[in-house]
Order: structure tokens, then C-alpha cells, then sequence
């Protein structure tokens, strides 16, 4: 199996591999520097090593693949954000104040989502409806973050405009999980 693991893996990275090689090569021709390239092979990367958790990674392969987003999207936030200032004219520095605290609120949604489910073995209506109730606040700290760091409060927010959807998407989701449950507990599979 290690040797067919191994093979599969490598064809994995071909197209990865190829595309940065590529982009060096492109960045380096025209500018005689690696700069644009690197978000490329940070990209690369990152995509690699998720989809290859993802294929490979057994039993807890969804598991895993969350661990390597967690693990590898607060530098790759700073790869971008460097890649983005060399090319503007003000340096923007916003990872620290926005996409750090943005990332970890949705990490944490869908965290929160997937250990609910784990713990109680909710039904996947259970657990899209509680999802969607993540979702609606991670949207809103999202919109206050952004707010925040450009001084303004112009971001348009689904959660403030048409809570209603959200509330009444996760309630149908939660009756029909209920339902659902109540079901399956009355009348047991045999």
C-alpha cells in the first residue's frame, strides 16, 4: 500500500509542482525576482498538503485536513499580505488586525459545528441547521471586523439586513433534525 501511496502522491504533486516552476520561471524572466511568484508557491502548497490530507489521510482524513488549514492559513495570510504590498504604493498591514481574528472566528464556526456533531451524533439537519446559526455570527464578526479596521460601516451584512433567512434556514434544518430523531428513536431500525 506505501508504494501505491507514494506513487498516487507524486502524481498528486505534478500539477502542483508544474505551476510554480512555471510562475518562477515567468516572475524571474520578466523581473529578474522571485516576488509575485512566492503567493504561487504558497498557494501551491497549501492546496498540496490540504488535498493530500484530504485523499490520504485515513480514517480521520477531515480531521486532518482541518489541522493543516489551521496550521497553514495564518502564514499564508502573511505571504499574501507582503506579495499585496509590494505592489501598492501604502503598505496595507492587515493580517494581524483583520484576517488573523476573521480566520479564527469561521475556524471556530466550523469547529464548534463539528464537535457538536461529534459529541451528540446529531443528524447531518441537526447539524446544518446549528451551521447555519455558526455561520450567522461568524458573518456578522466578520462585517463589525471589517468596519472596524477601515473606520467605516458601509460592509453590506446579510445578518443584519435578512436575519430571518438565517434563522428561519437553521430553524427548518433543526425541526426536520428533530423529526428526524424523534423518528428514528420511535421506530428503530431492526
Amino acid at each position: 500500500m506505501t508504494k501505491k501511496r507514494n506513487f498516487w502522491s507524486i502524481i498528486l504533486a505534478v500539477p502542483f509542482i508544474l505551476a510554480v516552476l512555471t510562475c518562477f520561471i515567468v516572475n524571474f524572466a520578466l523581473e529578474q525576482q522571485f516576488n509575485w511568484s512566492l503567493l504561487v508557491a504558497a498557494s501551491c502548497l497549501f492546496g498540496y498538503l490540504a488535498l493530500y490530507t484530504l485523499i490520504f489521510g485515513g480514517k480521520h482524513r477531515i480531521l486532518l485536513t482541518y489541522l493543516v488549514i489551521c496550521i497553514l492559513l495564518i502564514p499564508f495570510l502573511y505571504i499574501t499580505e507582503y506579495t499585496a504590498n509590494l505592489y501598492i504604493p501604502q503598505p496595507i498591514y492587515w493580517v494581524t488586525k483583520l484576517g488573523i481574528p476573521i480566520s479564527l472566528a469561521w475556524l471556530a464556526a466550523l469547529a464548534v459545528t463539528a464537535l457538536l456533531r461529534a459529541l451528540t451524533h446529531a443528524n447531518a439537519f441537526l447539524t446544518t441547521g446549528c451551521f447555519i446559526l455558526a455561520f450567522y455570527f461568524a458573518e456578522r464578526y466578520t462585517n463589525n471586523q471589517i468596519d472596524a479596521f477601515t473606520g467605516l460601516n458601509e460592509s453590506w451584512r446579510l445578518s443584519d439586513h435578512y436575519p430571518l433567512l438565517y434563522f428561519s434556514a437553521a430553524a427548518l434544518f433543526l425541526l426536520i433534525g428533530l423529526i428526524t430523531t424523534a423518528a428514528n428513536h420511535t421506530h428503530p431500525r431492526q
